[in-house]
């Protein structure tokens, strides 16, 4: 069998981020002004690179200024005060003085948001980030990207044309010390030099990869034999135990600042040790500082070394230049260490005389804080924050004693952020807490400091004076407190130099859905208990607390009321026409207020008055299906457009002018309206474009080509309007953005912003003319082409004479984004492909080949797929519409067939999302005074609808997202009941008992920290209007913690057909080292309690508890079989039946091997997975009963989960191990290799990354008829907050796209030089060779669709197909549900 592996949800944990002041052109250049007053300017202050498993994101962290309550001055209340209550009179005129209060000017405040610019999903794992200027930099100006990958790879990548581009791979797996050397402890760490002349990479063996980086032409002319277009030097390894003998064991290293040569600081310990040996060895770490220099052959002279620091040393903090040294941090203190070697430390928790014989200060045990998994940095010279795991940050303090430093105080926690995984500077007085857990913030750092006058004189705060204590010296010279007077008093000038108190509060927050610790399938509720549309519930999170993430299977249709009146619209248009009878909204504008309705019917048009009534008022009827309609003449009028005909309206429908009659030219197949212009395209091609003048409201035809030129055929056509600012335009003799003019139709709508004609020829060319002059000002084949990307690249007009297989169908320039929104260039072609640019701003130009004005306009492809057509032609027509501020979403709705929203956000990529049902059309609609309403026509009828306000479409799948507040590790669905029940675990102090039960006393001190352990209780959610309020639950014992939940179906003698379903839990008791666990397992039901007086407020649901089984080993694994319970007790297997809902009885048993991690099933076939000896097939037999071990695996592996594959009649076991491989095995009994069915035998091995924590098999059917599924789909949660499924597929398509696969391997470009083939392979010392021909790789499936399309034809050449069939074949296979 074969299989399909593709991620459903990327992964959007954050491992490492790094803050880069100019790695794109934006943060060099001004970025340009929106038109749109009400946007502020906006200025970019650096790059944040962030990256998590597979994805690399670059952010742009955008500062600009606004009011401090938006919403108050939106309403025109600039003061704040609170809003005045209708028939309330103000008093005064505003003439009167009121107060010194009422004249300060309102103080905008600066904020700072993070804007995604890529993302890109490499063929390796992320293991660090690093800065770097080469020779390069000085010219441009812009940083590099040194990143670091598993397997010991370097790449070193720059910003080239709107993407990142590769300058150079460094790969270092083939080294002795990555074949040889112990690769469990290898943890890599990348590092640069603050003057980006070195880069080190530590390798196993206690090895450092090390790039010496070229600053100088004067050095790359020193260079013999070697490029001399690179900007480094051959690069070698450096074994530490040459350098010395006694560097072993290798922990931290970092480069310092302030130094002639590269300076590394080296921690490392000679010796092991741990708690148990502290009284023989205890304080084995050392510390060396060793300076670099290869200009002399390669010498490392030592500067400093300082030996027997703690051995609960965890990683070093470079200090800044003013302070020197290093920051060493312990699980129990802090160190500092200077140049010189002398050490100061300071404890945090009493633990720290356990630990180490160093001497501290002990003032700061008091905060009893652990130190293991914090993040510590500078924030000015002699603070520093320091960042625990659980997000408490705390302010670090150096007091000086003269230039050294004196002591280290540790402050109270002054605000709280995420759990860390990496934190960085970014920018001024900012920093950025990548997390793994969830949500990243971009915060601002506060340091508020006391106001001390020149010469030590203390500022008294400000006393509240009485109305009799008039200080007359202020009265004559101004208070001392007052800005105008520049601080100035008395002589003395006030200083904020007193000591700084540091804070952070928020600026943004990355969105982010964390570790997922378990999935589950249910179905939502309504109050009422109506079920209602099925979703997927995702816990994400860990150390602090959980998010339960709610996937739905795309946007919901959430209908607010029936439109009976559009029950057979094939087409709408709601409209602002400016109508003296239209009713007013409060919070809605003129130009967004819907007051005409067009609707098109088979062949005639329906003209409706729109009101909040009920139902709206037909005023007029057209014959002939519309084409479009938009408002004309500064919302006056209505442009009409039908086959026939151009009609202009007045605001009752009624005819003015007939713009274009009736006539016997090729009808009207296509038009695009933007006061004043309109465009139209008839089915031969041929283009018409009017112009209307607003003084004299007239309307007239103008040559798009100008006078004696002819205009070419084209395929699509459209006139759009950028409010934006970043259609710019380059003048032919200088790189500079002009600035244009203002027209006097600009003049008059200033909101409308500047407006541009877009032709795409019947050759493929696309041609954006500037309005109103109609001169070129780009020319490009790229559109036609389905370009990665391009700009104005035929300035000379030549285009290669091909014929256009795949014509282009509709074009449509549109905003999308939430917030912020970004021009997008939106392409239907006629197989049905879709392709979304986004046009993003160029700075930079070569002027010596521009021989006319330049669009400043770079179209970057940044979604693309493949909409569905049956039957090869399309039933229902797909069409791209539109749409503004629907709960602010601002997008496109594409109906047709498989409808598709088209939204986006700042930070997030754009993203498509699907309708179940075929739409046929669409509209967005404020009628009824709803600024999220829209309309849509589907199959069930015609509706007014709603976006819910909870829905988050800042993921590939929308979601609700809610925050806990408690920690949860599992959850499970109750079918009978439609509810939730989740296990929450609870931090509480441990508590050791001896084999008898009594409670042993440990070490006992004020401020030790006490052990924790877990303890966890079962919680019942509610579902309905208020989801996911706990509504009731059971607290386990003290030390016993859930570790598996599931839903099962047992046999019951009072449930329907002899079985109910009961949620099953397995639990574990940890009582340390010293005692043997055991376990229990529980059954629990749902069930519904009534009320004294029927089903009234004392009704709800509970949860009851029918039975108890004590284990005598943990119960690591639970599921259900034919009625019976299945669960492991410590190295056994039982099945049990419930014996009259009262209690569990033993029906047969299986000893396996140590550890059960999971318990799969499917008919009678069970599967069980153990943590150190892979897997066993075993059977269940019921007369007698019986469990029959019929195959299980040799090899010594570590799966998580192991599941059943099946594909009409087939079936394969998928293992996914603890390092994330996936394994592929068959059960062949006729196969010699197979001893005879004795051992399962392996077929593929493939390597998805992060590892999987959790799984679950659905049902995949073809269609919704089909009584039986013919095939199972595996769903899988993994650490880094992904989502991946995998499918089985036909032989005939998967011979097809493996050559595919092989083919994108050989001719696509893939970031950073990564070779996918080899990221997916498995290293396996038994095989020769590794066996990854079994599994598709979907990621790299996936970059077929953004090949172009020459590439594509190519490619498909070779093969024997074409890409239209490749598409569909990747399309088939993807999706879930």
């Amino acid at each position: 069998m074969h299989a399909f592996h593709q991620t459903l949800l990327p992964s959007s944990s954050i491992h490492h981020s790094l803050f880069l002041p100019n790695f794109t052109p934006s943060t060099i250049y001004p970025l340009p002004k929106s038109i749109n007053e009400n946007v502020p300017d906006v200025k970019v202050i650096g790059n944040l690179i962030v990256a998590g498993g597979e994805i690399l994101r670059v952010f742009e962290i955008r500062e600009f200024q606004r009011y401090p309550d938006l919403d108050h001055i939106q309403n025109g209340n600039v003061d704040g005060d609170e809003e005045m209550e209708e028939g309330e009179e103000r008093l005064g005129d505003g003439f009167f003085d009121d107060g010194h209060s009422k004249r300060d000017p309102v103080q905008l405040e600066t904020r700072r948001k993070l804007h995604l610019l890529a993302q890109y999903e490499l063929n390796g794992t992320i293991t660090g980030l690093s800065a770097l200027r080469t020779i390069e930099s000085s010219v441009d100006g812009l940083d590099r990207l040194l990143v670091s990958f598993q397997h010991a790879k370097m790449a070193l990548l720059e910003w080239s044309r709107g993407s990142i581009s590769t300058v150079s791979l460094h790969t270092y797996e083939r080294c002795s010390q990555m074949i040889s050397g112990d690769l469990q402890t290898y943890v890599p760490m990348l590092r640069t030099d603050p003057l980006s002349r070195l880069a080190v990479l530590s390798l196993p063996e206690d090895s450092l990869a090390v790039l010496p980086v070229l600053q100088e032409q004067s050095e790359l002319d020193m260079i013999e034999g070697y490029a001399r277009d690179v900007p480094y030097s051959p690069s070698f390894v450096l074994s530490l135990s040459d350098v010395s003998p006694r560097l072993r064991n290798l922990q931290d290293l970092l480069f310092l600042s302030g130094f002639h040569s590269p300076t590394l600081a080296l921690l490392y310990s000679p010796l092991h040790t741990w708690s148990g040996r502290y009284q023989s060895i205890k304080d084995n770490f050392c510390l060396e500082i060793r300076t670099i220099d290869l200009s002399s052959g390669g010498t490392y002279p030592l500067l400093t070394s300082v030996t027997g620091l703690p051995s609960d040393s965890l990683y070093l903090v470079a200090c800044p230049a003013q302070l020197g040294g290093v920051m060493l941090v312990t699980s129990t203190g802090l160190v500092h260490i200077d140049q010189s070697g002398r050490v100061i430390g300071t404890s945090v928790n009493a633990w720290w005389s356990y630990a180490t014989a160093l001497k501290s200060d002990h003032q700061s045990e008091s905060r009893k804080i652990s130190l293991e998994g914090s993040k510590c940095l500078f924030v000015n010279e002699r603070d520093m924050l320091l960042i625990l795991q659980n997000g408490d940050t705390h302010q670090v303090r150096f007091e000086m004693d003269g230039r050294n430093v004196g002591q280290i105080k540790i402050d109270e926690s002054t605000s709280t952020v995420p759990p860390p995984s990496s934190v960085v500077i970014a920018g001024d007085k900012a920093l950025f807490v990548g997390s793994a857990e969830g949500d990243s913030l971009l915060a601002k750092i506060n340091e508020d400091r006391e106001a001390l006058l020149n010469g030590d004189q203390s500022v008294k705060k400000e006393e509240v004076k009485d109305d009799m204590d008039v200080d007359w010296d202020e009265d004559l010279y101004g208070d001392m407190n007052d800005p105008s007077n520049a601080g100035l008093a008395n002589g003395y000038q006030k200083e904020n130099t007193g000591p700084a108190k540091i804070s952070v509060s928020t600026y943004d927050v990355l969105e982010g859905v964390g570790k997922i610790m378990d999935i589950e399938f249910g179905i939502a509720a309504t109050d009422q208990g109506t079920r209602t549309y099925p979703q997927l519930v995702a816990i994400s999170g860990g150390s602090k607390k959980s998010t339960l993430n709610v996937f739905r299977r795309g946007i919901p249709i959430t209908k607010r009321r029936r439109f009976n009146e559009l029950s057979s619209s094939e087409a709408v248009w709601f409209l602002p026409i400016d109508r003296p009878s239209a009713q007013k909204f409060k919070d809605i504008p003129d130009s967004g207020r819907t007051t005409m309705l067009f609707s098109t019917e088979r062949n005639a048009t329906r003209i409706f008055a729109l009101s909040n009534k009920a139902n709206p008022e037909q005023i007029g009827r057209i014959n002939g299906k519309t084409l479009n309609a938009a408002p004309f003449f500064q919302r006056s009028c209505v442009m009409h457009v039908t086959a026939a005909e151009v009609t202009l309206l007045d605001n009752n429908g009624k005819p003015i002018q007939v713009i274009c009659p009736k006539s016997d030219l090729s009808p009207i197949s296509s038009a695009s309206i933007s006061d004043p212009y309109i465009a139209i395209r008839r089915l031969d091609g041929s283009v018409s474009f009017f112009v209307g003048d607003t003084v004299a409201r007239t309307v007239t035809e103008v040559p798009v080509a100008g006078e004696g030129f002819e205009t070419p055929k084209c395929q699509a056509i459209e006139v759009f309007s950028d409010t934006t600012g970043i259609y710019r335009t380059f003048e032919p003799a200088q790189p500079a953005i002009s600035v244009d003019a203002p027209s006097m139709e600009t003049a008059i709508n200033a909101s409308r912003g500047t407006q541009w004609l877009s032709l795409l020829t019947d050759r493929g060319e696309l041609q954006i003319r500037s309005l109103p002059d109609l001169k070129v000002v780009l020319q490009s084949d790229g559109l036609g082409s389905s370009a990665p990307t391009f700009t104005d690249e035929l300035v000379d007009g030549v285009l290669k004479d091909e014929d256009i297989e795949d014509e282009v169908k509709q074009m449509v320039f549109c905003p999308i984004g939430k917030g912020n929104v970004r021009p997008h260039l939106l392409a239907l072609h006629q197989s049905g492909r879709l392709n979304a640019y986004e046009a993003q701003p160029r700075f930079t130009v070569d002027s010596s080949s521009q021989t006319r004005r330049s669009l400043a306009v770079r179209f970057r492809k940044v979604h693309t797929q493949l909409l569905p057509i049956s039957g090869g032609s399309t039933r229902l027509p797909y069409t791209i519409i539109p749409f503004d501020e629907i709960e602010g979403i601002t997008g496109a709705f594409i109906t047709g067939e498989k409808p598709h929203w088209i939204v986006s956000s700042d930070a997030h990529p754009l993203r498509t999302y699907a309708l179940k049902q075929a739409a046929m059309s669409f509209g967005k609609t404020t009628h009824l005074g709803g600024k999220g309403e829209y309309f849509i026509r589907i199959e069930d009828g015609s509706f007014i609808c709603y976006l819910p306000p909870t829905l988050n479409t800042d993921f590939a799948i929308p979601c609700d997202r809610y925050d806990m507040d408690r920690i949860y590790t599992s959850i499970a669905f109750d079918p009978t009941s439609a509810h939730y029940v989740g296990a929450a675990s609870i931090t509480v102090p441990f508590q050791a008992y001896d084999e008898e039960g009594e409670i042993q006393i440990g070490p006992e001190g004020e401020n030790l920290i006490p052990p924790t352990n877990q303890r966890s209780t079962l919680e019942l959610f509610s579902q309905g209007s208020d989801p996911w309020r706990v509504i009731d639950g059971y607290d386990f014992d003290q030390n016993e913690e859930v570790l598996c939940l599931e839903s099962v179906t047992l046999e019951s003698p009072g449930g329907e057909g002899g079985y109910r379903d009961f949620i099953a839990v397995g639990t574990g008791f940890n009582f340390g080292e010293d005692r043997a666990t055991r376990g229990n397992t529980y059954i629990f039901e749902i069930v519904e309690t009534v009320g004294k007086g029927g089903k009234a407020a004392g009704s709800g649901w509970i949860l009851k508890l029918r039975a108890k089984d004590p284990a005598r080993n943990p119960v690591s694994a639970i599921s259900h079989i034919n009625g019976y319970l299945l669960n492991s007790n410590g190295p056994k297997i039982y099945v049990k039946g419930f014996d009259d809902d009262q209690q569990l009885m033993g029906l047969a048993f299986l000893d396996v091997q140590i550890y059960a991690t999971s318990i799969k099933v499917f008919k009678n076939f069970i599967l069980v997975s153990d943590l150190y000896k892979s897997f066993w097939f075993v059977s269940l037999q019921e007369d007698p009963y019986k469990l029959t071990t019929i195959s299980k695996d040799l090899q010594s592996v570590s799966p998580v989960v192991t599941d059943f594959l099946v594909h009409e009649g087939q079936l394969t076991f998928i293992s996914n191990d603890r390092e994330g491989n996936m394994r592929m095995l068959d059960f062949d009994p006729t196969d010699p290799d197979s001893l005879n069915g004795e051992r399962v035998l392996l077929r593929t091995e493939y390597h998805t990354g992060a590892p999987v924590t959790t799984s679950k098999v659905i049902a995949r059917r073809k269609t919704a008829e089909e009584e039986y599924a013919p095939q199972t789909q595996i769903i899988y949660g993994k650490s880094d907050g992904a989502l991946t499924t995998l499918v089985s597929v036909k032989p005939a398509r998967f011979k097809r796209l493996q050559l595919v696969s092989d083919q994108l391997v050989r001719n696509a470009q893939h970031v950073a030089g990564l070779n996918p083939k080899a990221f997916r392979a498995v290293q396996n010392d038994l095989l020769p060779k590794p066996l990854s021909k079994g599994i598709l790789d979907g990621t790299l499936l996936s970059h077929f669709a953004l090949q172009p399309s020459n590439r594509q034809k190519e490619m498909m050449r070779q093969i024997g197909t074409d890409a239209v069939t490749v598409a569909s074949d990747i399309a088939a296979l993807g999706g879930f549900w």
